[in-house]
């Protein structure tokens, strides 16, 4: 019942917002009295609508990973600036069987080829990173990382 008054509710004010511009001939600011939309939160023990957990990781996973181990965590071959190529490692792969501390140390450490990433990611990013690795290319259930 109140998934659908919440609907019924953003469908008048789509139909609003549009009519609002219709006389308009010129293209609307759409910075115009921005607000910040605020979070819906789902019912208490409601799954559906639970947030992604993952979603700044994800994040930081695009922005420090994805250049080498590709999207999908398939690795290959690397190409920088200048010609060097990289043999980067399959994350659905490597790692498996190394502990949660040893995947983070490769992180925060780098080697083989790998740049550090302590410098730019602090420990819980770093923790965060290897529980993203368990479950998105090991298929893992992805516990919380132990206190350090």
């Amino acid at each position: 019942m109140r998934a659908t008054k919440l609907l019924v509710a953003l469908i008048a004010a789509a139909f609003a917002a549009a009519a609002a511009g219709c006389g308009d001939s010129a293209a609307p600011d759409p910075t115009a009295n921005a607000r910040p939309t605020p979070a819906v939160r789902p019912a208490a023990g409601s799954p559906a609508g639970a947030p992604d957990e993952f979603a700044s990781t994800g994040a930081d996973f695009a922005q420090f990973c994805i250049r080498c181990h590709k999207a999908d965590g398939t690795g290959g071959v690397a190409e920088f600036d200048g010609g060097k190529t990289l043999k980067v490692p399959n994350l659905r792969e490597r790692g498996r069987d190394d502990s949660d501390e040893e995947l983070a140390e490769q992180i925060r450490d780098g080697g083989d080829g790998m740049p550090p990433f302590k410098n730019r990611l602090d420990e819980k990013r770093i923790n965060d990173l290897v529980r993203f690795i368990r479950k998105e290319f090991h298929g893992r259930d992805a516990a919380a990382p132990p206190a350090r």
